[in-house]
This record gives structure tokens, C-alpha cells and sequence, in this order.
């Protein structure tokens, strides 16, 4: 039996994402409240035993990777397939946030592209690994998990975007041969207003 439970995370928050900077390949690094959120995370995760940690290779990623590593003695691998969208450069780093569904013309590379690519990781970490893992990576290839799992139709021109925060953690069940969603964008700053 391969991956049981896939806990996906989307990196902590960045001063981009602070601002709203589309930072696509550039490395951010996690500020104090990006920090703050995996932090929490790490030790709700914790008490979980995992086989491994995955991260895309931007540093914000590794950095989120390496905080939840830490509890269970793991070393993180990277895995190319669960970088950022591929922006245009003359996007990358602008105050402007896009989206790959209802900006497209922003990327170089289409959604289905996206899907297949973060698919591959998926199933690269499935063969891989038993148990539990931890996935580390960006909005745009965290929509396209959720879309593809949660199976939903995006008809020409209308998109609904199902899209995680940033420290957020998304948990999928890998027993079945189509994953099936767990638990979607759990976060600390869900509990800061009771």
C-alpha cells in the first residue's frame, strides 16, 4: 500500500502575498505571520507520524517544508511539478495578483498543463512513499489539485476558484484509486475570532 493520507499545505505567508505580488519563481522568503501560521501547523501536525515531506523548490516552499520536517526528523525533497503556475516574466513581481483560470493570458502555460504537472507530482509521491505525507506548494497548483478532485466543470468564461490560503492545510485520501478531500484551508486564523 502506498500514501495513505496526503497533507497538503500551501506555504506560509509571504510579504508578496502581504501585498498582493503575484512572486511566481521568486524567492520570498516566509515573514513573521507566514512563519507564525506553519509554526501552528507543525505542531498540530505533529503527533501524526509521516514518512516524508515535499516541497516545490522556491525557497518559501522549502522554508514551510522545513518547519514541518522538523518534528518528525524528516529532510525535505523537492519535486519541480508543485512549483508556482508559470507566469509570463513580465507578470512575475507586479502588484498585481492573477490567476491562471480567469488570467490565462498571464501564463505560459494553460490550466490543463498546470493539472497534469501537479497530477505527476501527486502520483511521483504516491509511488514512492507508504503512509502519510506532506506536500508543500503554491496557490495555482493547489486550485488544480482541489478542482480535479472535488471534480469540478470550468465551462468557458466562468470559473469558480477554489483557492487556499496561504499556511493553509488540506488533507487528501490516497486508499482509493481517485483521491478523495478531507479537510479544506484549516489554518490558525480560523480560530482567532472565537
Amino acid at each position: 500500500m502506498g500514501v495513505k493520507y496526503l497533507f497538503v499545505i500551501r506555504h506560509g505567508e509571504t510579504e508578496a502575498n502581504a501585498a498582493g505580488i503575484d512572486a511566481g519563481p521568486l524567492d520570498y522568503p516566509l515573514d513573521k505571520k507566514g512563519k507564525k501560521a506553519v509554526e501552528y501547523l507543525s505542531k498540530t501536525l505533529s503527533k501524526i507520524k509521516m514518512s516524508a515531506v515535499y516541497t516545490s523548490p522556491v525557497r518559501r516552499a522549502v522554508q514551510t517544508g522545513e518547519i514541518l520536517a522538523r518534528p518528525h526528523d524528516l529532510k525535505v525533497k523537492t519535486i519541480n511539478e508543485l512549483t508556482e503556475a508559470k507566469i509570463k516574466p513580465q507578470f512575475v513581481g507586479t502588484g498585481t495578483r492573477l490567476h491562471i483560470l480567469t488570467d490565462p493570458e498571464a501564463f505560459e502555460e494553460t490550466y490543463e498543463q498546470l493539472e497534469k504537472r501537479t497530477l505527476r507530482a501527486i502520483s511521483e509521491i504516491r509511488n514512492k512513499k507508504k503512509g502519510n505525507v506532506i506536500a508543500v506548494s503554491h496557490g495555482d497548483p493547489l486550485m488544480a489539485l482541489l478542482h480535479y478532485v472535488v471534480e469540478r466543470k470550468i465551462a468557458k468564461n466562468r470559473h469558480f476558484v477554489i483557492h487556499p490560503e496561504p499556511g493553509s492545510l488540506s488533507i487528501f485520501d490516497l486508499t482509493e484509486r481517485r483521491p478523495k478531500l478531507i479537510l479544506f484551508n484549516y489554518h490558525r486564523k480560523q480560530f482567532a475570532d472565537f
